[in-house]
């Protein structure tokens, strides 16, 4: 009797013990849902990933975001070179877009706006003027269509030729200021085992041709697809192209090789030169003084003026996109993401730790700039003209899949200059 009755107490025990333990379950379960329910998930992109100069400083400063916005996680999708673009595209055409994203100005931005897939900002900024006046008022207008602002501007950039000073001094071979020089240039570094130039053939490597196109078109025409003479240019940049590769200009790998290995080609000084933009600064240790940057060398029957500089915006144009902007769960937090971006304190941090030109007014923070920022910001003063990145008037989808597959062949001859850009032409590229 006296057994039957302790084990009847026991059992009293574990059942009360029980249901003590689901009340606390079933308590702490309603707790983590509501949390979970407040905090809104923002999902980010940019070309600032993977071995982009940038991309660790983004990673810690959206950490440092959330750490002061705990109600607000971030997922930073970021990626770098050429899988940032199919990889945003195909992220809206499947409905899957991005809440908050960088992209830089041309048809891909303008497509997704008029398509309804970007927030209208223009109320927002017009009811935060403080905000809008940290921009550089004359960046606004290229993220600005049919009177409208989209997104905001962060991040200048410009591209120009970087030279290893130091196998010029080596070899004693002139700074080129004009092709001809360029193209002797070549020579002697073609002599001496060194590769001139450091080119491959996918979109990045294209800067190359880019600056060809600006330095010979001029910016009147290199930005307007409808005038007469923009396909003259364009082909009669492909045609320099062609000579840079037959007097062995460029890689004996440049159809083969990654952005990644033609940039570290460069930094290893296996290459003289390369043509890149601004942003590649970030890749270049603050203590090497053997790396210089040059304006693009003039051509004799250009219409661009010596030091003509292309220059812009790059992928730092932050947006919202519609979808986000439109959801009361999502839209407040977004602009607080938007507005941590574009801030002066943020501007500032890129400036300190990649050496990134800003459309950011941060004067005021006296940013000790390192040697090559300090000479782009020289190269940019004592520029003659601008002219906006060419692939950015165009169809850019056109350009790589066409024009930048297709040079390959018309290096090698097996392909006309001709038969490329009516391809082209007729595959959309002058729908902008």
């Amino acid at each position: 009797m006296k057994k039957d009755k302790w084990l009847l107490l026991a059992a009293s025990t574990i059942l009360s013990l029980s249901l003590v333990s689901c009340t606390i379950t079933e308590e702490n379960t309603a707790l983590v849902s509501s949390e979970e329910q407040d905090k809104v998930t923002l999902r980010f992109i940019s070309s600032w990933g993977g071995v982009d100069s940038k991309a660790e400083t983004l990673q810690e400063l959206l950490a440092r975001f959330t750490n002061e916005n705990t109600d607000i996680e971030i997922v930073n999708e970021s990626l770098f070179g050429e899988d940032f673009l199919p990889k945003i595209k195909t992220d809206f055409a499947s409905g899957n877009n991005p809440d908050v994203f960088g992209m830089w100005p041309g048809s891909d931005i303008r497509a997704l706006i008029q398509a309804g897939k970007v927030a209208d900002l223009t109320e927002l900024m017009e009811e935060n003027p403080e905000w809008k006046s940290s921009f550089k008022s004359s960046m606004l207008k290229y993220t600005t269509i049919d009177g409208r602002l989209y997104g905001l501007p962060f991040e200048i950039i410009f591209e120009a030729l970087f030279i290893n000073r130091d196998l010029f001094d080596k070899y004693n071979v002139p700074i080129p200021t004009t092709y001809e020089e360029l193209k002797n240039a070549v020579e002697v570094f073609n002599n001496n085992g060194i590769i001139p130039i450091a080119y491959n053939s996918l979109a990045e490597g294209t800067y190359l041709f880019q600056n060809m196109v600006a330095l010979l078109a001029g910016k009147e025409i290199a930005e307007n697809p409808s005038h007469p003479e923009f396909g003259y240019y364009y082909k009669k940049a492909m045609k320099y192209m062609q000579e840079l590769y037959q007097i062995g200009a460029f890689p004996d790998e440049a159809f083969t090789m990654t952005n990644h290995e033609r940039n570290t080609m460069f930094l290893e000084k296996k290459a003289a030169m390369i043509v890149q933009g601004s942003w590649f600064i970030g890749n270049i240790p603050n203590d090497d003084d053997t790396v210089d940057i040059i304006h693009f060398p003039a051509f004799s029957d250009g219409k661009a003026p010596h030091n003509t500089m292309v220059h812009g915006l790059g992928n730092g144009c932050f947006y919202i996109s519609s979808e986000t902007y439109n959801d009361t769960n999502k839209k407040e937090a977004s602009i607080r993401l938007m507005k941590f971006l574009t801030s002066k304190e943020t501007a500032a941090e890129f400036a300190k730790q990649t050496g990134m030109m800003s459309c950011v007014d941060i004067r005021d923070y006296q940013i000790d700039y390192n040697r090559l920022t300090r000479k782009g910001h020289l190269l940019i003063n004592n520029s003659r003209q601008f002219v906006g990145p060419p692939d950015s008037f165009i169809d850019r989808t056109v350009w790589e899949e066409v024009i930048v597959t297709g040079m390959p062949y018309v290096l090698e001859g097996k392909l006309e200059i001709e038969e490329l850009y009516n391809k082209a032409v007729r595959e959309g590229l002058l729908s902008h």
